[in-house]
């Protein structure tokens, strides 16, 4: 028999349909037979027993090949009249827009609104017993503010703009995007698996986060390594292959919430913005009990300000405001105490934000030093404190190495010649901010955690700096002081000015003279004392009008003071 050439296009198309329509049976097979197991079973096969008694089929309660709903995947199920309240951020850049795509079809039962036996098309076999809508977890209602987001386009600008996304290009098949570049519901989940939550990735490790958010800091900061670290109590190599973790199976999730977080913005997972961290760091579940600190007589107040912090503010122009993040990158941070000398930035530091000392904000600091001049270092304070013949307490102003003298927090000391020092101190030798500012309790391989979270002396000091006028000498009142500075120089005036007469006889406090972190005018941090922070005079002009420290260049230690202290006129006094 002669078969014609279009016969054959015929047969040849014929075939190829038959193909095609097997693989979609196959497929469709292979999901029915996934979705049995699931809670998307709604029959009465479900191990649950929630749906109807009919053999009705798994597929009809979401598909029908006829009177679909004209949209897509042969949807069996209507779309009520509704607008939803979407995720917002300060940070959120992507252009978000209602549900749309394979989320809407989702959200026709998970926003809670038509009940689950109400379909399009019936079952070929009659209607299904009467199901009510979904409550309880599965249920998100019409506010997804505090949701992950969907429906948007996520392209190679947005991850670009944003700097912590990956491309879309080198998302992985199991991540898909649909058809229109916009990231959907069935991104993260494929209803028709059988895996927990329907996720198409596995969440130990927070592996389905990473597949498109991206911190170039992530993998070895503190966090990650304590979620890698775990398994079953014992310790276990790096990012093992199953990527499970015990502290939080995912990671991610210890701190966030992809669906109804306690938080919406930034989706976190306390109310309470403190709480984020002090859940874990409060000495049980994290060595160090930070919390603790917070509320010690000093401390940065926390728990004063909640949610004002965002992680793109202007330091400029920010309400004041200290949280926990403005000193820590959760994302980036590591246990690292001080892998390197001062200034450069310790472990716990990494990936914040910073500002220079000549006041430039910059987006991830450098020095230890640029973490603290974001709040201190911007604007003059405006409670009460210490006023001084240089007006400024703006902490950038007194450090900078342009200034005549300064702590060397900056940059080394310029004073070659400076003695008395405690060892392994000398005169090149650099400090970092908690050098000082530091929590009362600590001690070198102590538990009690390093930094200016709280102290019991203020403003946040590791030791005593007593600042009132008139003050009695002892190691006690200055400890701060004497961690640096050798007390013997005070008492027998071993560095050539006579101190002892000053801080012991006279009883005057090392700050009526000299300004810790710097001073513009006067060398050797002087910058004297015109009221003590009570809000009671302490040094006024000469009766010439003078009010300066003239040093001799010839004789270290040795120069004229022009001032009225104690009630007594120099004008000037010799040392």
């Amino acid at each position: 028999m002669t078969v014609r050439p279009e016969e054959r296009v015929t047969m040849a198309l014929a075939r190829r349909l038959m193909l095609a329509l097997a693989l979609v049976v196959l497929a469709a097979g292979s999901a029915s037979a996934q979705i049995e197991s699931t809670v998307h079973n709604l029959t009465a096969t479900s191990a649950k027993m929630h749906g109807d008694t009919k053999a009705v089929g798994v597929c009809i309660f979401c598909h029908t090949p006829h009177n679909a709903r004209p949209s897509q995947g042969l949807w069996n199920r209507d779309f009520p009249a509704v607008t939803y309240k979407l995720y917002t951020s300060s940070t959120l850049q992507a252009q978000m827009s209602q549900p749309n795509g394979s989320s809407r079809l989702c959200l026709s039962c998970h926003d809670g609104i038509v009940a689950l036996s109400n379909m399009r098309v019936a079952p070929i076999n009659g209607p299904v017993a009467a199901m009510a809508p979904l409550t309880g977890a599965a249920s998100f209602g019409t506010d997804l503010s505090n949701d992950h987001p969907i429906s948007f386009v996520y392209n190679s600008a947005l991850a670009l703009s944003t700097g912590d996304l990956i491309d879309p290009k080198s998302l992985p098949q199991s991540a898909p995007l649909d058809n229109e570049k916009q990231l959907q519901c069935t991104s993260c989940h494929d209803p028709h698996l059988n895996r927990p939550n329907f996720l198409r990735i596995d969440d130990h490790f927070g592996a389905d986060c990473t597949v498109c958010h991206l911190d170039h800091n992530w993998r070895s900061s503190s966090h990650a390594t304590a979620a890698q670290t775990w398994r079953g109590g014992k310790a276990i190599a790096p990012w093992p292959a199953d990527g499970y973790a015990t502290m939080a199976e995912n990671a991610c999730e210890s701190c966030h919430r992809v669906h109804a977080a306690p938080h919406p913005q930034l989706l976190l997972a306390q109310t309470v913005e403190e709480k984020n961290c002090t859940i874990c760091h409060d000495g049980m579940l994290a060595k160090q009990n930070i919390e603790a600190e917070l509320v010690k007589p000093s401390s940065h107040q926390v728990q004063g300000r909640q949610w004002i912090h965002s992680p793109n503010e202007d330091p400029v122009t920010m309400p004041r405001h200290v949280t926990c993040v403005d000193c820590h990158n959760p994302h980036a941070a590591t246990s690292s105490a001080r892998g390197t000398k001062p200034p450069l930035l310790p472990g716990a530091l990494r990936g914040v934000s910073g500002v220079t000392v000549g006041g430039v904000p910059i987006k991830e600091a450098n020095f230890e030093y640029e973490v603290c001049l974001k709040c201190h270092g911007m604007t003059e304070p405006t409670g009460m404190g210490i006023l001084r013949q240089d007006i400024t307490r703006n902490i950038g102003r007194k450090i900078n190495p342009a200034n005549m003298s300064y702590h060397p927090v900056a940059a080394p000391n310029r004073n070659v010649r400076m003695t008395g020092l405690m060892t392994p101190y000398n005169s090149s030798s650099m400090i970092g901010c908690t050098d000082c500012h530091n929590n009362d309790q600590w001690t070198p391989g102590g538990t009690a955690p390093r930094g200016p979270h709280g102290s019991r002396f203020e403003p946040i000091l590791q030791m005593e700096y007593d600042t009132v006028d008139p003050s009695t000498e002892s190691y006690a009142s200055y400890a701060l002081c004497y961690k640096c500075h050798e007390r013997s120089a005070i008492l027998y005036n071993t560095v050539g000015f006579p101190h002892k007469q000053h801080v012991v006889d006279q009883r005057t406090s090392c700050a009526v003279c000299h300004d810790a972190h710097g001073s513009r005018q006067g060398t050797y941090l002087i910058n004297f004392m015109t009221m003590s922070q009570q809000g009671a005079p302490v040094v006024r002009p000469s009766k010439s009008g003078r009010l300066e420290y003239v040093p001799n260049p010839a004789r270290p230690g040795h120069g004229k003071c022009y001032m009225t202290c104690h009630n007594t006129d120099h004008n000037p006094a010799s040392y």
